[in-house]
Order: structure tokens, then C-alpha cells, then sequence
């Protein structure tokens, strides 16, 4: 399995954490992987930081003039991809020494259809000092279509894609709100989940730092682009149903679908 899989981490002064992310790379049990970073105008040392590694053949850096967010960078670094698979790594996360070992076993061995692997992942939330404060174990599981996906309020992670599939398509879509800074996760999913299928693992593979400095705390900003991707989805997917919403402890989430009735 030569040259199966990338890691694409994009980032944005993520600071001291990024060196964890691309360690726990190199401290896989699988090693025929690629890294490929997308720096999107970093203005601190996060480059700096990570020198050492950029001298590994199989480490690529690619750096944008000015930021782009989050979608637009995962789409320079899927312009550049050379491999069946990739997964895609937060610069704040890391992942467990096996997760690219356990990943590509399982992704052989699925059929052309399945666009998206993934596992289990521990949650940690850290203090300014980066002592951990609390943690919790969240698991993935099967969806049998679209809307028990959509209904389920989850992303999936971590994100192992099918390549071929994802190039396909065109990427993660950039006309939504604040051009996919936000929850791009559920827009590029909410696509795929239509033709193609999810293949969930039982197995600890991500590790996902909660701080003071992560996107997931601009609650507004997701409402405002959640709210947007769900309603568009349900009009692409037939306009059969309309979105139910509702927020816990300031996160908006799709509390139920009622039907339309202007179609029946």
C-alpha cells in the first residue's frame, strides 16, 4: 500500500499545537503516507515551528498570500493531491499512533462507492496553560441514508476521503456564508451523503483539542452558515421537508424535518 493516503492539514496561527498535529504523523505504525500543509497567511511562527520537518521528501508546504478560510484552503490542498486517499487533520488535533494504519486496511477493502471513512474521537478541553480540563469520548456510527445523516447532528471524523470522489464533485463548496470558513465538514458531507456512502470504524483514532481560540466558538457565525447549508440541502434533496431549528447552549441544531406542504 505505496503512497495510499495524504494528510492535509490548512491552517492559520495555530501556533505551538501544529507541532503535535504533524508529530503524530510521524509517530504512525503506517508509514508510506504524505503530509501536505496549506498555510493561509499564518502571521506567526507556525512555520517556523515546524522547519525541521519540511525537510522529509514526503512533507509538501504550500502558502497562501492572503487568507482564504478554511473551505478555499482544503481546496488548493485537493488541487494538489496525488493519492487515492486523504484525511484531513485540524492543526490543533492530532492523531493516534494507528489511525493511518487502521484507516488504510479498512479503505481497500471498500468498494468504489464509499467516499468517507472514519472512526471514534476523544474530546479535551484545555486551559490558556494547555492543561486538559475535561474530556469525553465521542463515537461515530452508520447512517442508512440522507436524512438519518442530516437528522443526526453530527459530522463524522476523522475525515478520510476517497480522493477520485471529492475532485469529482469540485471540493468544498465556497458559496455559503463567510465562504466556508465555517462548518465546511457538514457541506461537503451533506453532498456526498446523496450518491455515495459513509464507512464508520469502531476504533479511537482523533484526538480534538477544545480551547479558546477554536472556530467552534463562533456560535454565530455557524448558525448563520449551518442554517443556510441545512435549508439549501433539503431544496436540493426535493424540497420535501423544511428544517425544525433549535439551539443548545448556543448552538443551532436541526431539531426535526416537517414536511412541505406545498408538496403534497
Amino acid at each position: 500500500m505505496e503512497n495510499m493516503i495524504t494528510v492535509l492539514i490548512t491552517f492559520y496561527n495555530p501556533g505551538k499545537y501544529i507541532i503535535d498535529a504533524v508529530n503524530s504523523i510521524f509517530n504512525q505504525t503506517y508509514s508510506d503516507w504524505r503530509i501536505l500543509l496549506v498555510d493561509d497567511a499564518s502571521t506567526d511562527n507556525s512555520t517556523d515551528l515546524i522547519q525541521s520537518y519540511l525537510q522529509d521528501s514526503r512533507v509538501t508546504l504550500i502558502r497562501h498570500s492572503i487568507n482564504q478560510g478554511h473551505a478555499k484552503s482544503l481546496n488548493t490542498g485537493l488541487q494538489q493531491m496525488n493519492t487515492p486517499f486523504f484525511v484531513q487533520l485540524d492543526a490543533d488535533d492530532w492523531f493516534y499512533p494507528n489511525t493511518l494504519e487502521t484507516l488504510m486496511r479498512e479503505a481497500v477493502q471498500q468498494p468504489e462507492d464509499v467516499a468517507v471513512l472514519s472512526g471514534n474521537m476523544k474530546v479535551c478541553w484545555e486551559d490558556a496553560f494547555g492543561n486538559a480540563t475535561q474530556s469525553y469520548m465521542m463515537k461515530g456510527r452508520s447512517f442508512s441514508d440522507p436524512y438519518d445523516f442530516i437528522q443526526a447532528n453530527t459530522s463524522v471524523w476523522p475525515r478520510c476521503y476517497r480522493t477520485s470522489i471529492l475532485k469529482e464533485i469540485g471540493g468544498w463548496p465556497t458559496d455559503v456564508p463567510y465562504e466556508g470558513r465555517y462548518v465546511e465538514d457538514m457541506s461537503i458531507l451533506f453532498r456526498l451523503i446523496v450518491d455515495y456512502r459513509f464507512h464508520w470504524i469502531d476504533e479511537l483514532m482523533l484526538y480534538h483539542r477544545r480551547h479558546e481560540t477554536n472556530n467552534t466558538n463562533d456560535k454565530n457565525e455557524i448558525a448563520i452558515t449551518l442554517r443556510c447549508i441545512i435549508e439549501e440541502t433539503l431544496k436540493s434533496w426535493g424540497d420535501i421537508y423544511k428544517p425544525i431549528f433549535h439551539y443548545d447552549s448556543g448552538y443551532l441544531s436541526l431539531a426535526g424535518l416537517q414536511p412541505n406542504s406545498a408538496k403534497h
